[in-house]
């Protein structure tokens, strides 16, 4: 599943050519300037980009960013800063509608989709060469192709991960829960001992990661959410034996939950506290967060959190391993400055600036370069938090998830990549269907119909 490799064994990459030559798509014009990157901003206009983290660490660090682009640059910066949820996406689509569009957004990939079908975001192909004249080569998995062009910069990504606490698993002689059969058989023994732990955080809420964690979990038995035919999207939950896979895991989430608090309201912030607080030995999460919020709060555990990918039905082993997702920035059509957003934004993903920005992000996002990983390199060398607190298993063990062809962002159950994936995403409907069948009581069958048909009514999948 995923990105299939070069003939040759390489990685496939997203500069501008792979892009033309894959879509047949000539005459593009990069606007690179030289070999040194982008050309120079011809507007006076200083360049707008809504960041979507207001932390005070992160707006200390993009501020500096800013402050040193424009004297080496001269051309100015103005960051707004708001909150990554509903905040965000309200502002920038009151900048849209209002005329005053920004230049820079951040974007996820897996619903960057929802700005490109509305033909709101420019190609960026000139800037990914211009980074990959600086970094290295840009793996294809992490971008969004829409209409022939690159529509996304990543800088960082996040892969699925199982986290679990192996000193738990240890004393009671279980193995680490890698399939669907070891981890109900650890769930069920770790929730009857006595040791006031649940065995799992198992959500079934029409939430975020409500949305995350049942597609997750649909993966893990190689159920998708739509399939293509042509240049039409379908819904795929309530068809053939795609609906038959999907009714298996609906079965199992009902088993799952007696192993679970009650999760029917849980985001991603109580699943990640529910694992460092004590409450669950796993948790499924998009990246490291439940192992550096232990590390933070200095549990005892932190130290034996451990990973393994998304736990697949070991009778059907085409399952995927697991989401794997970028993260980056966008630009935006009808902006003042999209030159000068272009430089800034290649600004900040190369060099001294993307290895602070990844390291602002604690291994809970990480480097979508492999050569990062190596011990020596300039992300890793003399950073005290990553060798302290993670060992080089689990460093290598999410590079190689997060590069294995068995991980994928949900954009790519489809190729060309699924641009409804997004408003599938934040509809909720996946994790209101895994609600309706646990604690709605709903039956199975029904709880699918209901949410394919939600589905073909609000997010241009037919």
């Amino acid at each position: 599943m995923g990105e299939s490799p070069n003939t040759d064994g390489s990685t496939p990459h997203l500069s501008r050519r792979a892009v033309v030559a894959a879509a047949g798509v000539g005459g593009l014009s990069t606007g690179l300037a030289g070999c040194l990157g982008l050309g120079g901003s011809g507007s006076s206009e200083p360049v707008k980009y809504i960041s979507n983290n207001n932390s005070p660490q992160f707006k200390e660090m993009l501020r500096g960013f800013a402050e040193d682009f424009e004297e080496e640059r001269d051309i100015e910066v103005d960051i707004e800063f708001t909150e990554i949820g509903g905040d965000y996406g309200q502002r920038v689509s009151q900048l849209i509608q209002g005329g005053n569009p920004p230049d820079i957004i951040n974007a996820e990939q897996f619903r960057i989709g929802a700005y490109a079908t509305q033909d709101i975001l420019r190609p960026v192909d000139d800037v990914i060469d211009a980074v990959e004249e600086e970094e290295e080569e840009v793996p294809e998995k992490f971008g969004f192709v829409y209409d022939g062009s690159n529509r996304l910069v990543p800088a960082v990504a996040s892969v699925t991960n199982n986290w679990y606490r192996s000193d738990i698993y240890d004393e009671m002689g279980l193995e680490p829960p890698t399939t669907w059969e070891r981890e109900r058989e650890a769930a069920q023994a770790i929730t009857e001992a006595d040791n006031d732990l649940y065995g799992l955080g198992y959500t079934t809420s029409a939430t975020v990661y409500g949305s995350y964690h049942a597609w997750t979990r649909l993966w893990g038995n190689d159920a998708k959410v739509a399939a293509r035919d042509g240049d039409t999207v379908n819904v795929a939950l309530d068809s053939g034996q795609n609906r038959d896979r999907v009714r298996e895991v609906l079965e199992r989430a009902q088993q799952m939950v007696e192993y679970s608090p009650t999760a029917t309201n849980w985001d991603w912030g109580e699943i990640y506290e529910s694992y460092a607080g004590g409450t669950t030995a796993t948790a499924i999460y998009s990246g490291g967060r439940p192992k550096t919020q232990s590390i933070g709060q200095d549990r005892p555990w932190a130290d034996a959190t451990k990973r393994v990918s998304n736990p697949y039905n070991s009778s059907n082993r085409n399952a995927s391993l697991g989401n794997s997702a970028a993260t980056g920035y966008a630009l935006v059509q009808g902006s003042a400055n999209p030159e000068g957003a272009k430089e800034f934004i290649q600004y900040m993903v190369t060099g001294e600036r993307l290895v602070e920005y990844a390291r602002a992000l604690r291994f809970h996002n990480i480097p979508i370069y492999e050569s990062w990983y190596e011990p020596g390199s300039a992300y890793r060398d003399g950073w005290d938090y990553l060798n302290d607190n993670f060992d080089e298993e689990t460093i290598q063990g999410e590079r190689q998830a997060l590069f294995s062809d068995e991980t994928q962002p949900f954009t790519a159950e489809t190729e060309p990549a699924n641009p409804y994936a997004s408003p599938a995403f934040t509809s909720f409907q996946l994790g209101q269907m895994f609600y309706d069948v646990t604690e709605g009581g709903m039956n199975i069958d029904d709880a699918i119909d209901e949410a394919a048909s939600v589905l073909r009514d609000n997010t241009g999948m037919e």
